[in-house]
């Protein structure tokens, strides 16, 4: 008589450890920057009023008024006397001596006028002295004025 007794002993340890990341970063930067500068400067400089204006402080890029169209191309004016100008719109004078003028939606300051008779509709004005005479002004103008240093000029007392 034969006894045989089997032992199997099956021991299986599956270990599956799925590690799966997936780390995706989309960085869509769409920088779309549609910089349409339409600068049209019609500068029709129709002098017609004789702008000679005795640019005293070298500005050479020739203001000579009567610029009917859009011009905002910031001119940078220092210590600048105007004289028989017409045709101004929409201007922020600064540290600035006009002479014969008619200005329209204007912000003046620190502005001397003399013989000026300002035709002024939507004006600000600030600290303003010798406004005398002034007329007709349709100039579309933006003018930026910086004044960095001081200069000791000579006044001609009249």
């Amino acid at each position: 008589s034969y006894v045989r007794t089997y032992v199997r002993t099956y021991v299986r340890t599956y270990v599956r450890t799925y590690v799966r990341t997936y780390v995706r970063t989309y960085v869509r930067t769409y920088v779309r920057t549609y910089v349409r500068t339409y600068v049209r400067t019609y500068v029709r400089t129709y002098v017609r009023t004789y702008v000679r204006t005795y640019v005293r402080t070298y500005v050479r890029t020739y203001v000579r008024t009567y610029v009917r169209t859009y011009v905002r191309t910031y001119v940078t004016l220092r210590y600048v006397t105007l004289r028989y100008v017409r045709y101004v719109r929409y201007v922020t004078l600064r540290y600035v001596t006009l002479r014969y003028v008619t200005l329209r939606y204007v912000t003046l300051r620190y502005v001397t006028l003399r013989y000026v008779t300002l035709t002024l509709r939507y004006v600000t004005l600030r600290n303003v002295t010798y406004v005398t005479y002034v007329r007709n002004v349709n100039v579309n103008v933006n003018v930026n004025v910086n004044r960095k240093r001081k200069r000791k000029r000579k006044r001609n007392v009249t």
